[in-house]
């Protein structure tokens, strides 16, 4: 999961630069992503699902989407896509589960 922070990380320094970006980041990034594991919860569904997010000022917008799916021994929840201001971030395996 830190990986994808990582890359949400980056997408915010290139829109505010890098001592504004770490700040903002420190504090939307776990509070978007911790929303998201809280939506993929209450998950009535293992469809695909999304959820946006902007930040006040509208300058970052992003989407995360995900799944909930059964594993062997419990609900595992995975981050399936990240867009951030209309760039779709590749993620790997790393980056996918909550």
């Amino acid at each position: 999961m830190e990986e994808l922070r990582t890359l949400i990380l980056h997408e915010v320094i290139k829109t505010y630069g890098p001592l504004q970006g770490q700040g903002i980041g420190a504090i939307i990034i776990p509070a978007f992503i911790g929303d998201f594991k809280k939506v993929l919860e209450g998950a009535d569904t293992t469809d695909e699902i999304y959820e946006e997010y902007m930040t006040e000022d509208k300058k970052i917008h992003l989407i995360l989407e995900g799944r909930k799916s059964l594993g062997a021994k419990k609900v595992r929840l995975e981050i399936t896509g990240c867009v951030v201001n209309d760039n779709r971030l590749k993620l790997t395996e790393r980056h996918c589960y909550v």
